[in-house]
């Protein structure tokens, strides 16, 4: 979960990291949280691309369970980095986030990390979800990346109106 956690207006991100359009995204995403104070934004690991892919989302989970904190910088120096995101990178993204990659490379294994990924995919079988990024704002469905300009319009009419358009 990353800006407001008591925010009105929810939006859920499914991403890859190794998902172009999420890179290209991100700034929109960042640009969104930090204009909108009332905004929560909850990121979704769907590692569907590559191996390298699923190596990145367990590095994801294991950081977010060692330090929530810390997530948001490790997940912008991640998906804002160059080359294919794999163990190595993640790694790596999260040692510049100051965490501790000892610990990380034992969580990776927790039961936890498989949970939550399962969760993740299940949750998008059931939305049927077939690419990222996908986004759900308020009860709808929206398959692949908007501009932040109508991301911002989308979120004030879910939160006028409860719909992507009033």
């Amino acid at each position: 979960m990353i800006g407001n956690p008591k925010g009105n207006v929810t939006l859920v991100e499914f991403f890859d990291y190794n998902c172009g359009y999420c890179k290209r995204a991100l700034e929109d995403v960042s640009a969104l949280i930090k204009n909108d104070p009332n905004l929560k934004v909850v990121l979704k690991e769907l590692p569907i691309l590559s191996p390298g892919s699923v190596e990145a989302a367990r590095v994801a989970v294991a950081v977010r369970m060692q330090n929530p904190a810390k997530y948001w910088d490790f997940h912008r120096a991640l998906l804002g980095g160059r080359g294919e995101a794999n163990m190595a990178r993640a790694l790596a993204a999260a040692q510049a986030a100051g965490l501790d990659v000892e610990r990380i490379k034992k969580d990776i294994s927790n039961p936890e990390v498989d949970a939550t990924l399962a969760e993740s995919e299940q949750l998008a079988k059931a939305l049927q979800i077939g690419g990222t990024p996908s986004y759900v704002l308020g009860d709808q469905l929206i398959p692949g990346a908007l501009p932040h300009d109508r991301m911002a319009v989308a979120i004030a009419a879910v939160r006028k109106c409860g719909k992507l358009v009033c």
